[in-house]
């Protein structure tokens, strides 16, 4: 018996993209005045929350590979290659200048930051720039595999490779420690500053 809900790709991306629109929303990272208070650590709170749905997320990845609950094969991990260094490397760069990405500049449009519209458009730029120029790149060897290619930090099959050996419990202890980690941030390091 098919599932309407999952098996209908356009509008369970719809569903969940509204909701991580609304998570960002709730959580400040709409807001680039936040993501840039962060950036310059003078307001942690998003930070706290970023670093705990890393480890939650983890957790929950680790522990359905342990308990076999997903199936590896809905898994795609990509290659790393010198083009994902560069390019993590310019979005960094413009993450720490205008303080939005692009997920966070589609979910500030939506909440009224008209002006992230210009993000939001430098980015279709520049998909478009790199798809001309992808051949001129790829010749050049940017997009060579490193790190083995497909690689993940810790192992989850013998279809990828990996850095660290050990079961997914080591990974689902890494995302108690990150939640830890979390909990322990302060939420301003200024003295001055009381949440």
């Amino acid at each position: 018996m098919r599932n309407l809900f999952f098996d209908n790709v356009p509008l369970l991306g719809l569903i969940l993209g509204l909701l991580f629109g609304l998570a960002l929303y709730y959580a400040g990272a709409t807001n680039r005045v936040v993501i840039s208070k962060m950036l310059k650590l003078q307001d942690l709170t998003l930070m706290k929350i970023i670093v705990f749905a890393i480890g939650f997320s983890m957790s929950l990845l680790y522990l359905s590979v342990a308990l076999n609950v997903i199936p590896l094969d809905h898994f795609s991990i990509k290659p790393m290659n010198f083009g994902v260094i560069l390019g993590s490397a310019i979005l960094a760069l413009g993450f720490g200048m205008i303080g939005l990405c692009p997920g966070t500049a589609v979910a500030s449009f939506g909440a009224g930051y008209l002006k992230s519209i210009y993000v939001i458009l430098g980015g279709l730029i520049g998909a478009f720039l790199f798809t001309l120029t992808y051949p001129v790149l790829n010749s050049i060897g940017l997009f060579k595999n490193v790190i083995g290619g497909k690689t993940t930090l810790l192992f989850l099959s013998e279809k990828y490779n990996f850095l660290f050996h050990g079961t997914p419990w080591i990974g689902v202890f890494i995302g108690i420690v990150l939640i830890a980690v979390s909990l322990a941030i302060p939420y301003s390091l200024s003295r001055d500053e009381k949440k």
